[in-house]
């Protein structure tokens, strides 16, 4: 995604972790992911993050990509 379904206005990375899968098996590989969450940063837009892009008040996507 990369605008807002509501507004079409561009979307915000408002938060980036990372996230492991079989980080507790030592027989399997350990993969891990990157997720980020969008947000709208139109303030017209009813799916408007809010001020705070850091606390959004509503999240539109959370994408998550393997990074190995």
């Amino acid at each position: 995604m990369e605008t807002c379904p509501k507004c079409n206005s561009l979307v915000r990375i408002s938060d980036s972790k990372f996230a492991f899968e079989n980080d507790d098996t030592p027989d399997k590989e350990t993969i891990a992911y990157n997720l980020m969450k969008l947000v709208c940063v139109n303030p017209e837009c009813e799916d408007y993050c809010g001020e705070d892009v850091s606390n959004p008040r509503i999240v539109l996507d959370i994408v998550k990509n393997r990074v190995n």
